[in-house]
């Protein structure tokens, strides 16, 4: 009798959890722009804009949102920065979020020069979002290329 009751206690709650899992649509993540913040000997600094579109009827919490940020050189990618933003509240509908990059280092300072004598730079920003609902944390992967202009 108490196997039949367990059984049945599981199967219940089996059936509720897959059905608040259901419940649940997965946000998108974009990036919609990657913007010179500035530039100088020592540093240069872009503004990371994401395109976050929820489309659950409540707000969802990224336990985790992190990426690389890497710059192209002589063919190859090199690193720039590493982006890390935890426990970002997102509420339903499309939702902005800048990440600020900022770096300094030697060959952060070659490519802010190459970037001020060839008046452009081509950045590559390649990351995952983790929300998080009732433990269920799927990773949503996001990137975008771009070359950004000197004005």
């Amino acid at each position: 009798m108490k196997k039949i009751c367990l059984l049945i206690f599981l199967l219940i709650s089996t059936l509720l959890l897959c059905g608040c899992t259901a419940l649940f649509k997965e946000p998108t993540v974009d990036v919609s722009s990657v913007d010179l913040a500035s530039i100088n000997a020592t540093d240069l600094c872009l503004d990371v804009t994401l395109a976050i579109d929820n489309p659950n009827p409540f707000g969802v919490l990224f336990q985790k949102i992190n990426a690389n940020v890497t710059y192209l050189q002589n063919g190859k990618w090199e690193p720039l920065s590493y982006i890390e933003k935890a426990d970002v509240d997102i509420s339903s509908g499309e939702n902005t979020l800048l990440l600020p990059v900022s770096a300094k280092n030697a060959d952060l300072i070659k490519a802010g020069f190459r970037f001020l004598i060839s008046g452009e730079i081509t950045v590559k920003v390649e990351g995952t979002a983790e929300p998080t609902f009732f433990g269920f944390s799927p990773k949503i992967p996001f990137n975008q290329t771009r070359t950004i202009q000197l004005p």
